[in-house]
């Protein structure tokens, strides 16, 4: 049997070099050499001067320059119905931006802590706050700045980031938003005419309302509202036993007072059971709301009776 010569006590550099190109330490060395040369150009080559970044990378430019950016992802949920844990698979599956983070972080690919993911969940909610738009050279890029959560309308921030992660051009934009309290704009609001979707409600229209002993009452809209939504915010779905569903904002209030993304599955709702809830991406990126008169604000909207915001 071949004996493996083990390593002298006492060895130069270059003795234990030689001493590692051969037998089961040299393999084990061209192993350790390749890991490091993969470890290197994860960090070093996205981050030279002249090799374009991913948009990741470009995102945090933005962060490093504007500030952290306003978060809504969470707002007004007791009761999240995701967590870091669920989304981080789905972090890990996007390569690219996945990587950007691990260097944001100083962390080497691999197995992570749970504190670890927490920390990579929090880079990419402040990554999908940013939005880039193409213009042909650069991104143009927007984004509301923090303090995070918050309803508080605030500017927009705007400006130009290149593909190497030059930011530049930057100043206040036009739009005023945040995060999201009301409903997107297909929800259906009930009216004597039949439903009709939020977007479309006007002020002197007719809508179902309630009395406060309870009995539908056909009510004139006195005030509408519609707002721009913080890029990458979400909204909460939620499904009753006997079909009806809603989708609209976290914070949003159904008509006993509980805020939409304080329900759970097991809660029940005009004494319906609760069957799903489960957290959707804000697509539109604009919620709308509307206040009926009469003595309390309240409306059916997919079947649902809730609360004016306004």
């Amino acid at each position: 049997m071949r004996r493996v010569q083990s390593a002298p006590a006492s060895l130069t550099l270059v003795g234990l070099m030689r001493w590692l190109r051969g037998g089961k330490a040299g393999g084990a060395l061209r192993v350790l050499v390749a890991v490091l040369a993969v470890g290197a150009a994860l960090y070093v080559i996205p981050a030279l001067p002249f090799v374009p970044r991913s948009e990741a990378d470009l995102k945090f430019s933005v962060i490093d320059e504007v500030g952290p950016p306003l978060v809504c992802t969470g707002w007004g949920m007791p009761n999240p119905a995701f967590s870091p844990y669920q989304d981080y698979p789905r972090i890990v599956a996007d390569l690219p931006t996945y990587q950007a983070i691990l260097r944001r972080l100083h962390l080497l690919p691999g197995p992570l802590t749970a504190d670890q993911i927490v920390a990579v969940y929090r880079q990419w909610l402040d990554l999908n706050a940013v939005r880039l738009d193409w213009q042909g050279g650069v991104y143009a890029f927007d984004v509301y700045p923090g303090p995070t959560p918050s309803e508080a309308l605030r500017n927009d921030m705007v400006g130009d980031v290149d593909v190497f992660g030059r930011v530049y051009n930057v100043h206040q934009g036009t739009k005023l938003g945040a995060c999201p309290i009301c409903l997107p704009g297909t929800s259906l609001i009930s009216t004597p005419t039949g439903d009709l979707a939020v977007a479309g409600i006007r002020v002197g229209m007719h809508v179902w309302s309630v009395t406060r002993d309870g009995h539908p009452v056909d009510a004139v809209v006195i005030e509408t509202r519609s707002r721009l939504d913080a890029p990458g915010s979400r909204l909460i779905h939620v499904v009753l036993a006997d079909g009806r569903q809603l989708t609209a904002s976290p914070p949003h209030p159904i008509a006993d007072g509980r805020m939409l993304g304080s329900l759970k599955v097991g809660d029940y709702v005009d004494g319906v059971g609760v069957v799903r809830v489960e957290a959707v991406p804000d697509l539109a990126g604009r919620t709308f709301d509307l206040l009926p008169a009469g003595p309390t604000g309240e409306y059916w909207a997919g079947g649902i009776l809730l609360r004016s915001t306004l």
